[in-house]
């Protein structure tokens, strides 16, 4: 899953602690089966606009774990805005690769 945050100004600190290896949003994702790991990034510090990309090992597991989770997910969702932490967040996208034989097994890129 690929999306894109606006931090409020004065909270880059606690969103980058909430999303970062052992923050609230990895240490959710921790347990599921297939993730692989999260990056993070800001893309326009001018503007504090933020890039999360999960990667997991198969889409099937992806979709496994957002139809078992979808309420965690949307209690995550309420907590970091309730606490300030994004302005608004824009989703880009969950991309899949091919492996090389065609089959679509392959990894959820963001």
């Amino acid at each position: 899953m690929d999306r894109r945050f606006w931090v409020p100004d004065g909270r880059r600190a606690e969103f980058e602690s909430a999303f970062n290896l052992g923050g609230a949003w990895t240490t959710f994702l921790f347990g599921a089966e297939g993730y692989l790991f999260t990056e993070v990034w800001c893309e326009v510090p001018e503007a504090r606009q933020y890039r999360v990309k999960d990667s997991w090992t198969g889409h099937r597991d992806f979709e496994r774990f957002r139809d078992r989770m979808q309420a965690e997910f949307e209690k995550f969702e309420a907590w970091i805005r309730a606490e300030g932490l994004i302005e608004k967040e824009q989703f880009l996208g969950a991309y899949y690769e091919k492996f090389d034989d065609g089959s679509e097994e392959g990894l959820v890129l963001s």
